[in-house]
């Protein structure tokens, strides 16, 4: 097992082919295949399924890749180590998130507020599952993540199996969000039935398509439509919702209070609430039992309970 086959397996489950992790690696789609060919052999499991449509991630290797990722994580933070510039900052950060653009603004807040000091501040991005690897792994202070209610109980069990501590900030409503292009932009009402959004295409998370939380959908009670557009970053869900039809399965987040003062992107998009929904979703940050919360850690989190009071 070398760093490169593990390299190559998280390219290849990032971008969903291996032709286009090869493009993003610079290197040949045959080196890549082989690579990987060579890791399953070795380690006796199936990461990825080849068909005709492309790969798809094995129940095996979603576990595979979960560790495998924060590994990969450490050891470009090692690279970086090696190659900074060794400048003292009087304040740092590191802070771990599913993308959240109210962290990005709390982040710059602080960035802001600090840098004549001397401030470095790293945010990550990643889901929920790998969120909690980089806080495990120490790599961020501390995450901030969005659990569906079905979801919780298992989520913080596994949590306190890493001795991850889980702190609620706001529980939300579960809602769609839609681009100007979708026909539901002009839905004549603020609440949207699981039924109105059948054969409505979407826009989805990797993991809510074939992880762990591939069954929200079913839970919902929202009938899949026959198209789908899978990514894996928050940025890109919302390129698709400005240039497609689709519709974002979102939460309920209080837009009206973030953004006072200072709209931002996301307010060309509408937010449908979800009727007659049982399932909630929320908003919380995880810690190491063991982690001493810094000053900004501290002052990240007194922030969101701001925005969300």
């Amino acid at each position: 097992m070398t760093i490169n086959q593990l390299k190559y397996v998280v390219e290849v489950a990032k971008a969903g082919s291996i032709n286009k992790a090869a493009t993003n690696l610079f290197i040949s789609q045959s080196v890549v295949s082989t690579a990987i060919t060579s890791l399953e052999k070795e380690i006796g499991h199936t990461i990825f399924v080849r068909s005709n449509r492309g790969i798809s991630i094995t129940p095996f290797g979603h576990t595979f890749i979960s560790y495998v990722s924060s590994i990969q994580a450490q050891l470009q933070q090692l690279d970086s180590l090696i190659q900074r510039d060794f400048v003292q900052h009087e304040f740092h950060l590191s802070v771990a998130s599913s993308g959240y653009y109210f962290l990005s603004r709390i982040c710059a807040e602080l960035f802001e507020r600090y840098h004549s000091m001397g401030i470095r501040v790293e945010q990550y991005e990643d889901h929920e599952n790998n969120v909690a690897d980089l806080v495990d792994s120490q790599i961020a202070e501390i995450g901030i993540v969005r659990i569906w209610s079905c979801y919780k109980n298992a989520y913080i069990k596994q949590l306190r199996s890493r001795k991850l501590q889980y702190y609620t900030v706001a529980d939300l409503g579960v809602a769609v969000t839609v681009g100007p292009k979708s026909p539901l932009f002009h839905w004549e009402s603020d609440y949207i039935t699981a039924r109105d959004l059948r054969d409505q295409p979407a826009v989805m998370f990797s993991n809510m398509d074939s992880g762990p939380y591939a069954d929200i959908y079913r839970r919902l009670h929202i009938p899949k439509g026959a198209s789908k557009f899978v990514t894996s970053t928050r940025s890109a869900i919302y390129e698709v919702l400005s240039n497609t039809g689709c519709y974002y399965l979102n939460s309920t987040y209080p837009f009206n209070v973030l953004d006072v003062g200072r709209p931002s992107n996301y307010s060309e998009y509408r937010t449908l609430y979800l009727a007659n929904c049982d399932i909630t979703s929320e908003i919380a940050w995880i810690k190491r039992e063991d982690y001493v919360m810094s000053q900004l850690a501290n002052e990240v989190i007194n922030s969101l309970a701001y925005y969300f009071a």
